[in-house]
This record gives structure tokens, C-alpha cells and sequence, in this order.
């Protein structure tokens, strides 16, 4: 992840997360009127609600200014919101305000300023893995969800929100072939370290990851001016299958 990009004060000053203080509702507007980032959550959150109660203790990986982390923290259920992030001052100095805007529990938050594949997590677990605008950043999948997999709980569930912005095109389509081009030639991701990936590269990387793989499609896109619409991604970490592969293992 590019560390550098998002610990410049200069570069951050001018993206609608930059806030000082809690009369500033840049950052709110932002997610609730000028983007659907934060209705794409909560409908994320109701759909994880099918197969397993929203509690215990939740990772945020890539938290940014921790609004998701905020929301979380008003359930009742909830334990404890672990947010990690590589911002210094998202997590120390944003964050903090954006848990006063939406009400959120501060004493269930937990933020670590630190890179996510290199921090020691010893012998926490976790009920749930929230990754929000924030696997899309990572240049190999599988390493991210293999080591999700492993902080997870039996039955503890990883949900990717909010990241669906890059339609899949057909392969021999000319804009296809454009697409794989430019990625060739440009490198895949952005300036920020978004690679931008498609429905199927999730759903093959969770599932390669021994996650029961679960979409949900919305009616909606992230950002208005996108023409493809929301959707969330999710795995459930079975806990039959992992039991059955300890007994393998130790034959």
C-alpha cells in the first residue's frame, strides 16, 4: 500500500475527508448526500444480518477516518472496533472527530497505526474482518484473505464493501482489450494503490481462500456519476471445513 501517499498532509488536505474539527461536515456530507458510501454500508450490514449477527469483535482493515468503524460501534452487540490503518492522522487525528459526529462509541475503538500484512496481532480474533474501500488497495488478494482467514473465529464472516466501481467488460470486447492493455503498459493501479478489481477476481479470491462466498447486488452505484452499480462481497469462514482440514493435517 502506498504509505507515502496517504501520509501527505499536502495531498490529504484536499480530498473531502480532510476535517479539524466537529463543526466541519465535509467528511459526513460526503458519505451521506454526496456519495452513496454510506447507504451501500449499512444495506452491506443488513445483508451480513442473514447469516450471522453483527457482534463480538470486528477488524477494520484499512479503516482511513473509521466512519464504518463508528457506525459499528453503535451496536449494542458489538464489543470492541479494532481499526488499522497506515494514516497517522486519519486514525489519530480524524477519527476521533468522526466518532463524535456519528455518535459513535469511542470506548470500543481500538486504532492501530500500522501496516495490516506486518502487524502482530498475537492472539486477538476476530468475529468479523470489515474491509471498506480498502481491499481494492491491496496488489494480491489471496495474501490479504489468507491471513484474514486466519484472525477469524470459526464462523466469522469478512465483508468487502463499497468497492464494486470497475464493471467487468467481455474479453474479446474492444474495451476489454483496451483495459488489459493499459494495464499492461500503465501499471494496474492508480496513484492511490487502487487496482481497481472486478466481481470475479473477488469471488474467486475468496473463495480460494476457503470462504462460502456470498453477493449482494444494489440498485444504486457507489458514486453518482458511476454507471455500474453498488454491490458488497462476502465470505463466511467455515468452521467444518476447517476442522476437517486440522484432522488431514495431523494424520
Amino acid at each position: 500500500m502506498y504509505n507515502d501517499y496517504w501520509n501527505n498532509i499536502e495531498i490529504e488536505k484536499t480530498k473531502p475527508y480532510w476535517i479539524e474539527d466537529k463543526s466541519d461536515l465535509n467528511a459526513i456530507h460526503f458519505i451521506q448526500t454526496e456519495t452513496n458510501l454510506q447507504r451501500c454500508f449499512q444495506d452491506a450490514i443488513k445483508f451480513a444480518m442473514k447469516f450471522s449477527e453483527v457482534s463480538g469483535r470486528i477488524l477494520e482493515v484499512g479503516a482511513g477516518v473509521a466512519w464504518a468503524s463508528a457506525l459499528l460501534s453503535k451496536f449494542d452487540k458489538v464489543d470492541s472496533v479494532t481499526a488499522i490503518d497506515c494514516s497517522k492522522h486519519r486514525l489519530s487525528k480524524i477519527a476521533p472527530i468522526i466518532f463524535e459526529q456519528l455518535d459513535g462509541d469511542v470506548s470500543k475503538f481500538n486504532p492501530i497505526i500500522e501496516d495490516f500484512l506486518k502487524f502482530d496481532f498475537k492472539t486477538m480474533k476476530f468475529d468479523i474482518i470489515l474491509f471498506c474501500q480498502s481491499l481494492y488497495m491491496f496488489p494480491v488478494l489471496d495474501e490479504v484473505l489468507e491471513r484474514a482467514s486466519k484472525l477469524l473465529v470459526p464462523d466469522g464472516m469478512i465483508m468487502v464493501v463499497c468497492e464494486r466501481i470497475t464493471s467487468e467488460l467481455p474479453f474479446f470486447s474492444i474495451s476489454g482489450l483496451k483495459r488489459r492493455a493499459n494495464r499492461l503498459l500503465r501499471r494496474r493501479m492508480d496513484a492511490s494503490g487502487n487496482y481497481y478489481y472486478e466481481d470475479k477476481e473477488y469471488h474467486h479470491a475468496i473463495v480460494k481462500a476457503g470462504f462460502k462466498y456470498h453477493f449482494q447486488l444494489l440498485d444504486y452505484p457507489v458514486y453518482f456519476d458511476k454507471n455500474i452499480n453498488a454491490g458488497n462481497h462476502f465470505g463466511i469462514k467455515d468452521s467444518q471445513e476447517i476442522f476437517e482440514k486440522v484432522e488431514r493435517d495431523s494424520i
